[in-house]
């Protein structure tokens, strides 16, 4: 909380958002007091925040669940990374409908060997982009956010990545090939993550 009202690290610089918040799976008992106290500053603050959740596509239930039990708020929530978390079209649904963001930032991660979890098939951005396209016609597009979640200098043009422009000059284009309109695409790249990211 004084991170966001005060400073963060002795400055006046002030955060944001709540997160990224670690989870592992299964869940420690420190991860579940410090969801409980994401929630109780959420509460306090009307702040946005991001879970990393475990990998297990259980994870995200549990996460949500522990929250709004501590107060939070689902609809200032995003839960992240997705794309590597939960597969089924059926439980991706039934997640969707418990209110908070639905997050695909993996994209231009495409491996044949997912090191943290080696039985995870990792999707391809074209799976990411038909997942995007499931959500929207099952009427979740006020929910979607779009990252790339790079994070290790392999990433970057210079050393042979995507880089920070992937989503923009990639893969938008192919949304709009797959028939996801721009009006759509403007609302999950601009209009999703301002209303997120403004406090309430």
């Amino acid at each position: 909380v004084d991170e966001v009202l005060k400073g963060a690290d002795g400055t006046i610089i002030k955060c944001g958002v709540v997160g990224e918040i670690g989870c592992s799976w299964p869940l420690t008992p420190s991860e579940h007091r410090v969801l409980q106290a994401t929630a109780e500053a959420q509460s306090q603050l009307g702040c946005p925040v991001i879970i990393h959740p475990g990998r297990n596509s259980d994870s995200p239930f549990q996460i949500i669940r522990i929250l709004q039990e501590a107060g939070a708020d689902a609809s200032k929530t995003v839960m992240s990374h997705l794309d590597r978390t939960i597969f089924d079209k059926k439980k991706l649904l039934e997640f969707a409908k418990l209110g908070c963001y639905l997050e695909y930032d993996l994209f231009g991660t495409e491996l044949l060997h997912y090191q943290f979890h080696p039985d995870i098939d990792m999707p391809n951005d074209n799976e990411r982009i038909a997942r995007i396209r499931t959500l929207i016609d099952e009427g979740y597009e006020d929910r979607i956010l779009m990252a790339h979640d790079v994070h290790t200098k392999n990433r970057l043009m210079k050393y042979g990545g995507h880089g920070y422009s992937h989503i923009l000059k990639n893969i938008v284009p192919k949304m709009l090939i797959r028939g996801i309109s721009q009006d759509k695409i403007d609302k999950i790249l601009l209009a999703n993550p301002k209303r997120w990211l403004t406090f309430k």
